[in-house]
């Protein structure tokens, strides 16, 4: 939305808010139809203005307003319905929709706490309205008001009938006394749940978790997950590059077996670093929660490893496992995202000497290396450092290739230290073979290169990068006819995937036939949404 429009939205809220107005006022319906017409919204605005005379059918203003809308946007069929539609809602009186149509604007841009007095009026109203009430909950949640979240919860026990349901509201009651640091409440609470429901609980919960969302500021969250039998141990969780909050928490599978509760902490985007949340309010976000365990941990890769040395070391007695810990966002050792985001944390992480973290990393890699000797290790100076040669930086994925990554993760959470392993192990893993691979070819071996490519894909056939790394170096030394037919197969496995459409048009320019690698991309463009592409069809243009 743009900045006016948005304004222009608050005005309302704020004097929606500050009168304790039951029901909005013609003006308000009318500005608030407005900025849905501005935003192409035609249906939502006319929707609204209608509304508008089911609540004032005598109001010339808006009579004036939706005929007026009608006549801009020819809707010849609104004009002749209009006094028959306008009686018909006086008198079937349909619920006020006006403060739901509101809220989407602030919730959109993200403006929580207006959102969350607007639903309080409007509870005010409808007292005994499940939907609202769970909306309230979420956002009262998400801004740590967990005393005033109690009564919510208990207002809609009373109102629900449906037993699965009931069983979720107790548990997530207990939940939240928990993050209030209420835990004599909240073992009450689960205990109840076991005592009462507990042939029904292993039929709700398939994972064994229950959930709640314990903070929000819109680009990161906060995520609690309650294993549903009693338990001690937690496990800070910090998402990987590639997750968002639309998934699964970082280590999911793996971690639900081993009978602990999670706080993970998510992004709303791929491309948020974290950056809009400092080591403060991390830990008080999750102060009260934490103190109720006897054994904490940590653990994470990539950003996530980053995250759990950097913000996991917050937490009191933390064991932390950082996996390739690095920040692409980092303007010293970041990636080409540093290029396009500020980085608010310090630049070196605070030096900590009182704990003990285990970090796992590949010394060969080139942009993980030099943070992790010239950093990481300056700022904990008695970590344990684990090295995995030509591991690359998807630490855990070598790991699990070669068998051992259930085995660490377990003795961590054991507190038992982990040996070294056999590097024989590494046989196994596709992605040692290709990471060593790119290693070959970067020192021009392109015939070894090109055998660990082939290795890599024999362990894992449908593993994209591996993919790729056979074809770019069968271009390379020229094998066009062989790299075009490998292409086409990866296309037929990762048909949405850009990389091999660019690599396909690498071997069309190869053989002379830009103009066909021109009109390929050009199809593929209208199919899939790729900058890369749109990028390679402008130079392809450019040399024409």
């Amino acid at each position: 939305m743009q900045t006016n429009t948005v304004d222009l939205a608050d005005q309302i809220a704020k004097q929606l808010i500050q009168q304790k107005e039951e029901k909005p006022r013609t003006k308000s319906y009318i500005q608030l139809a407005s900025i849905y017409e501005k935003a192409n919204n035609l249906t939502d605005a006319m929707y609204i203005l209608q509304e508008g005379l089911q609540v004032y059918p005598t109001s010339l203003s808006l009579h004036r307003a939706l005929w007026t809308f009608y006549a801009n946007h020819n809707i010849d069929r609104g004009k002749s319905l209009h006094i028959p539609r306008t009686i018909k809602r006086v008198l079937n009186k349909k619920p006020i929709r006006f403060f739901e149509f509101l809220q989407r604007i602030f919730l959109k841009n993200h403006q929580y706490k207006t959102s969350l007095e607007l639903l309080k009026m409007e509870l005010q109203t409808n007292p005994e309205q499940k939907e609202l009430l769970y909306k309230i909950i979420e956002l009262s949640l998400e801004f740590g008001h967990f005393e005033e979240t109690i009564s919510y919860f208990e207002k809609l026990k009373s109102l629900e009938k449906d037993t699965k349901s009931l069983v979720k509201l107790n548990m997530k009651i207990g939940m939240v006394h928990m993050a209030a640091g209420r835990f004599e409440e909240a073992e009450k609470q689960f205990a109840y749940c076991n005592e009462n429901y507990a042939e029904l609980l292993p039929e709700i919960y398939k994972d064994n978790y229950e959930k709640i969302v314990i903070f929000n500021n819109g680009e990161s969250s906060i995520e609690f997950y309650k294993y549903i039998h009693p338990t001690k141990r937690m496990v800070a969780t910090f998402d990987a590059i590639d997750k968002t909050v639309t998934g699964k928490p970082f280590a999911y599978k793996l971690l639900k077996k081993q009978g602990v509760d999670l706080i993970s902490l998510r992004r709303r985007t791929a491309n948020n670093y974290h950056q809009d949340i400092t080591r403060e309010d991390y830990y008080h976000a999750i102060e009260k929660l934490v103190s109720y365990y006897d054994k904490r941990f940590a653990y994470g890769t990539s950003l996530g490893g980053y995250n759990a040395l950097f913000l996991g070391s917050t937490i009191p007695d933390c064991k932390i496992l950082s996996m390739a810990p690095r920040n692409p966002a980092h303007p010293i050792y970041g990636t080409k995202e540093r290029k396009y985001n500020k980085f608010l944390h310090p630049l070196s992480h605070p030096v900590n000497k009182d704990i003990q973290p285990t970090i796992c990393y590949d010394p060969k890699e080139k942009v993980d290396n030099p943070y992790i000797t010239k950093e990481i290790m300056h700022s904990y100076p008695n970590a344990i450092y684990k090295k995995f040669y030509y591991a690359g930086h998807r630490v855990p994925t070598y790991l699990r290739e070669a068998g051992v990554l259930k085995e660490i993760v377990t003795l961590f959470l054991s507190e038992k230290p982990i040996p070294d392993y056999d590097r024989k192990l590494h046989t196994k893993s596709a992605e040692y073979h290709r990471v060593l691979g790119i290693h070959c070819r970067r020192h021009k071996k392109m015939k070894w290169a090109l055998a660990l490519a082939n290795r890599s894909v024999e362990l894992a056939p449908k593993y994209d990068r591996s993919l790729a790394l056979r074809i770019e170096i069968l271009i390379k030394i020229g094998k066009l006819e062989e790299a075009e037919k490998y292409t086409h197969e990866a296309i037929e496995l990762h048909p949405n995937l850009s990389r091999f459409y660019l690599l396909l048009a690498d071997i069309h320019i190869a053989n002379g036939e830009s103009a066909k690698a021109e009109k390929m991309l050009e199809a593929t463009n209208k199919k899939i949404r790729s900058k890369k592409i749109r990028e390679k069809i402008a130079d392809l243009k450019g040399k024409e």
